[in-house]
């Protein structure tokens, strides 16, 4: 326990203390960056209440259906908490300098497995507990719930986020032992491959245009807040997503007992994610590490030869710095299965998404302000898709040129020109994918409606990618290596959380025509597109300002020392 406390000791010195020196500049970093995490913190309180105000009074969606739609998002949460920490997990207990340094001094492998899985856990969704921490401050405001029910449903909440974080680690163990036997690629797909099987069934058997249908029946009784609990699939039930949404709906009702059960339920199912995770973290930690550090040397002998296509000896109809530097981006890629695993993954998601989106069609669910709050957050999710593209891929672009850039600065090459030509094979395939997600989530529509949708997720893309790769140069940190940690600093926390400032933005800017038009459709009236025009002026001037100032703010970034 002693080596436990003395590692703790010296990882809070080492967080709290000051990363760069008290310049004026850094000072005012700073401060801008507490600005804007308590600026966010507030707007996720006030968003929140006035949501559920809104579907709760303007659309009268009810208690019940409310709290399935809050089940399905916590569900999506669960997966990205899970996945994230477990490629996370993999950089910080695998790779990490720090790690190899331990190993050498006469520290159990347990122990250095269980501070890193904790420091990992608070590292990586630190932010996102900054936001559950208001959304259900927000939440329990709403409802006049009092400070006992916000604790029960923040432990709660911890709780979910932990069971997450624990199974991701008990698979990436399982995950390891399982490649030495039969290969890091078939297992990478077969893990990838279950995880978009879990993602399609959940949505197969608890779809929300399925749950929305079943409950209008019911309509205008759900408005007196008539527990359905026959629409839940009993599998369902089973999930942890839905103990957490229950726990809330009951503590709303004021039925305690029933929302402290589902509490039990979710600490149970922790303590035994724990212990599952610091068992095979005993068992098999070290021998895990061992067998990663040899299946990366034989990975490292076999690299060359795995694509011939793209050697550096082929000649290329490219310059030679556009051909040096994206092939030097590719094999850099590859040669991290955690990336392309990543990969792979985001890819089936696109994949899901589109098909589940592809055949919507809004007209006959008879309440415009549903069917526009629906197509809000098909949008929303699209675009939060760019942002965590954006945020892994692009964020760590300029940081990932490390110490050694200031060959780079010395040489006779402009340093943006490499940075830019690094930045336009990412920003290609991330506007192919949102325009893609776009086409195919509005091409039930108007032409002009498809027009303006992908003319916006076009806008929205390019900024994202400018706020991201700006910030990530005005965050840069060359010492990093491991790219998950460079995803989930600091830098990358604001940097996501102006996107979502800029998506609110959108909201607010498009919501008044998208409303008249779902409004025009449904009593059968003509729409026209006039107002859409006048609405996107502003988008414009707002999406190409942002996107100059951020790219200015990555160039400026070059001029600093390193």
């Amino acid at each position: 326990m002693g080596q436990i406390l003395h590692i703790i000791k010296y990882k809070i010195l080492s967080f709290t203390r000051f990363e760069s020196d008290l310049t004026p500049a850094n000072v005012i970093k700073n401060i801008a960056g507490a600005i804007i995490y308590s600026a966010f913190a507030a707007g996720s309180f006030i968003f929140i209440h006035k949501f559920i105000a809104f579907l709760l009074v303007d659309i009268k969606v009810g208690l019940f259906l409310l709290h399935q739609f809050i089940s399905i998002i916590f569900y999506i949460l669960f997966i990205t908490i899970n996945i994230g920490n477990m490629i996370v997990s993999y950089s910080t207990l695998y790779k990490s300098n720090e790690v190899t340094h331990l190993l050498s001094k006469p520290v159990q492998p347990v122990k250095i497995f269980l501070i890193k899985f904790f420091d990992n856990f608070f590292y990586s969704s630190s932010t996102l507990l900054m936001i559950v921490f208001s959304i259900l401050a927000g939440y329990v405001y709403y409802f006049s719930l009092g400070i006992e029910a916000f604790l029960l449903l923040l432990i709660n909440s911890v709780a979910f986020m932990l069971s997450a974080a624990s199974l991701g680690v008990i698979i990436l163990l399982i995950t390891i032992r399982a490649a030495d036997r039969f290969g890091i690629k078939i297992v990478l797909y077969t893990l990838a491959s279950l995880y978009i099987l879990a993602i399609f069934l959940f949505f197969q058997i608890n779809s929300p245009k399925t749950l929305v249908t079943a409950v209008m029946k019911y309509y205008p009784l759900i408005s007196k807040d008539n527990y359905l609990s026959e629409l839940i699939p009993d599998i369902i039930k089973f999930l942890p997503n839905e103990w957490l949404s229950q726990s809330a709906y009951w503590l709303v009702k004021g039925n305690i007992n029933n929302s402290l059960q589902y509490l039990v339920y979710q600490i149970l199912l922790t303590i035994v994610f724990l212990g599952i995770a610091a068992t095979l973290g005993y068992k098999w930690y070290f021998r895990t590490w061992l067998l990663n550090t040899r299946m990366n040397a034989e990975l490292s002998s076999n690299r060359n030869s795995s694509l011939p296509l793209f050697s550096f000896r082929k000649t290329s109809s490219l310059s030679p710095l556009s051909d040096s530097v994206l092939k030097r981006e590719l094999f850099l890629f590859m040669r991290e299965p955690s990336q392309v695993f990543h990969s792979i993954v985001f890819f089936f998601l696109v994949v899901i998404f589109i098909t589940s989106v592809a055949g919507i069609n809004f007209v006959g669910l008879g309440n415009y302000n549903l069917q526009t709050m629906i197509y809000f957050s098909i949008f929303i999710f699209n675009l939060l898709f760019i942002s965590t593209l954006a945020l892994r891929f692009i964020f760590p672009l300029i940081s990932l040129e490390g110490e050694a850039f200031w060959k780079v600065r010395s040489s006779p090459v402009n340093p943006s020109q490499i940075l830019f030509r690094k930045l336009i094979p990412y920003t290609s395939i991330i506007i192919i994918i949102s325009i893609g997600v776009s086409y195919y989530s509005n091409h039930n529509f108007t032409p002009e409606l498809i027009l303006v949708a992908m003319t916006i997720t076009l806008l929205s893309a390019l900024v994202i990618i400018s706020i991201n790769f700006g910030m990530g140069g005005l965050f840069a940190n060359y010492k990093e290596k491991n790219v998950i940690r460079l995803a989930s600093s600091q830098g990358a926390s604001l940097s996501f959380l102006l996107n979502i400032v800029f998506m609110l933005f959108l909201v607010i800017t498009l919501y008044k025509p998208l409303s008249q038009m779902f409004l025009f459709i449904m009593i059968k009236k003509e729409f026209t597109f006039q107002m859409f025009y006048y609405n996107l002026v502003p988008v414009i001037v707002i999406s190409v300002s942002l996107s100059i100032i951020f790219l200015k703010i990555a160039v400026n970034s070059l001029k600093k020392d390193l």
